[in-house]
């Protein structure tokens, strides 16, 4: 049954360890870091314990550097790479605490290593499905499902995807391997699978982009689940830590999308959400 009112945040994802599938290495604070604000807010945030494993981890992309992000030399990977892991890492470190988490790097060719094109957005990213996939994305994709398997052994444990609002498309290759492998799995899984709202996406995704979300969102076996969120902390952080990576549509994104969702739910307070797999 769906719930479409807030729940208590403990209820939210029950499983003890939660291993965060972040494509890139800003998404755990765009992705859950409203509601590891309100685990802490409850006193609860030593009753999970978190592993972020960053798939797409050789980057070459700055914000502001325009052909730069097209540059996949070595030098260029090194900067871009190196600035962006340190990055995350003080941010994770401000929301969990040192040593509290593990963390760990796939190390995947992101997006514009790949070569691939901007997408039509005021966001610099890589517009991408299925008909766009190159041999490069294949092979991902395929590692993602292998590894997906794999952790969907672990006991007691959520694994949370990105709902892939406005597809880019290495969110949509890490979202498309785990709902495979949920399909798969079936009953089989020990673990439970979540999809989780994308920002700054979700906030600034078209109509047809949402439509496109939704018809996905229906297709699949999914359970909404709604919580209280702390945007203008996501967003203090973001500016703070990734100062390589935010300018302000990512301010618009995050503090859009959940004032809509207040909205749309008639809270006090504004809110996200994300989706269980219901095998």
């Amino acid at each position: 049954m769906t719930n479409l009112l807030p729940m208590p945040i403990e209820a939210v994802i029950p499983e003890r360890n939660i291993v965060v599938i972040s494509p890139h290495y800003d998404d755990f604070l765009f992705f859950l870091g409203g509601y590891v604000k309100e685990l802490a807010e409850q006193g609860l945030l030593h009753t999970k314990r978190f592993r972020i494993v960053n798939v797409f981890s050789r980057s070459n992309y700055l914000a502001h550097t325009g052909c730069g992000n097209f540059d996949a030399s070595l030098d260029r990977v090194k900067l871009a790479t190196g600035r962006r892991l340190l990055e995350d890492l003080s941010c994770i470190d401000e929301l969990l605490g040192p040593h509290n988490y593990g963390y760990e790097l796939l190390g995947e060719n992101e997006c514009f290593t790949r070569g691939k094109q901007l997408a039509d957005s005021e966001m610099e990213f890589p517009h991408g499905m299925y008909p766009d996939f190159t041999e490069q994305d294949h092979e991902i994709f395929a590692r993602m499902v292998a590894r997906t398997k794999a952790w969907a052994t672990l006991p007691d444990t959520a694994l949370v995807f990105p709902l892939a609002f406005k597809e880019h498309i290495d969110h949509f290759i890490v979202r498309e391997a785990a709902v495979q492998v949920a399909g798969e799995l079936g009953g089989e899984a020990s673990a439970a699978i979540y999809f989780q709202e994308d920002k700054p996406y979700g906030g600034i995704a078209t109509e047809e982009e949402m439509a496109r979300t939704e018809a996905w969102i229906g297709s699949h076996p999914l359970e909404k689940r709604v919580y209280r969120h702390h945007p203008e902390t996501v967003v203090q952080l973001a500016f703070k830590h990734y100062v390589s990576q935010v300018d302000d549509v990512y301010r618009v994104g995050v503090l859009n999308r959940a004032n809509a969702l207040r909205s749309q739910y008639g809270t006090a307070f504004p809110c996200d959400q994300l989706y269980r797999y219901e095998i």
